[in-house]
């Protein structure tokens, strides 16, 4: 029986060797081997005695589970999860690895309050949305559109 590491923001199912998704580069360093094709046994029918949708079960499930960001010179895309850090090192680094001029640890995207939000985490050069730099440690509010700048070489447009 194969393992895999089955990513839990889009499901795809990874070598056990992988520690970013290679499709949403989701973070799967902490994800635990299963076997292969678990993927497909999703549960859809109710369990007898399950009752209604609790509150804290659909806070869960309204919340976006990536935001889509697109890089502006090259039109490369990622999709990230809340609490993903942003930067060389962080969460999505294979996305970054190549920019000198992006921190390790740039910025943190989360979903919180019903929108995903920008924090830059102190990073060397700062953090701009849609052409400013934002201020260290607090979090900004993020919509379809805004432009995202970690350097003068990274741009990443917000597409959801």
């Amino acid at each position: 029986m194969e393992l895999v590491k089955l990513c839990p923001a889009c499901g795809d199912e990874n070598p056990i060797s992988e520690i970013i998704c290679r499709v949403c580069m989701t973070n799967l360093s902490l994800v635990s081997p299963t076997p292969m094709g678990s993927a497909a046994a999703v549960h859809n029918e109710p369990e007898a005695g399950e009752g209604e949708i609790r509150e804290e079960e659909m806070t869960i499930s309204s919340q976006p589970a990536e935001l889509a960001l697109s890089s502006m010179s090259d039109g490369r895309q990622v999709s990230v999860g809340s609490g993903c850090v942003l930067g060389r090192s962080g969460t999505a680094g294979a996305f970054f690895s190549d920019l000198k001029t992006v921190s390790r640890r740039h910025a943190r995207v989360d979903f919180s309050g019903g929108s995903w939000q920008i924090e830059d985490l102190g990073s060397t050069n700062g953090t701009k949305l849609n052409g400013r730099f934002i201020e260290p440690g607090r979090p900004y509010t993020l919509k379809a559109g805004d432009i995202i700048g970690l350097s003068a070489g990274c741009e990443l447009r917000v597409m959801r």
